[in-house]
């Protein structure tokens, strides 16, 4: 497993696990990470976004940081959709997993 940090422009916007082409994000509304399919297809072959490769270490400052936040308003349904997710990744699982692989 390997960890990105996904910025938008100068913006930091997600925590990134991809994990046998399965991109997970972490969504600090459910303190979990969830598969994004949306994000994989971007980083696969659209490329609107950055993806800095990154250590266990500072994908847990950044998720301490409330990294990947979304507005409970403007993101109601997808919101929902993660909530209701049968599978989300716990933070503490995937940063430990991904620390054998991540400087």
């Amino acid at each position: 497993m390997k960890l990105y940090l996904v910025k938008e422009r100068d913006r930091s916007v997600w925590v990134a696990a991809l994990a046998s082409e399965v991109m997970y994000s972490y969504v600090a509304n459910t303190g979990k990470f969830h598969d994004n399919l949306a994000l994989r297809n971007d980083f696969y072959m659209e490329r609107h976004f950055t993806y800095t490769e990154i250590g266990s270490a500072e994908a847990r400052n950044l998720i301490g940081a409330d990294l990947g936040r979304l507005d409970e308003d403007d993101y109601a349904d997808v919101l929902a959709e993660w909530r209701a997710d049968p599978k989300p990744l716990d933070p503490a699982e995937v940063l430990s997993m991904a620390a054998g692989f991540n400087p």
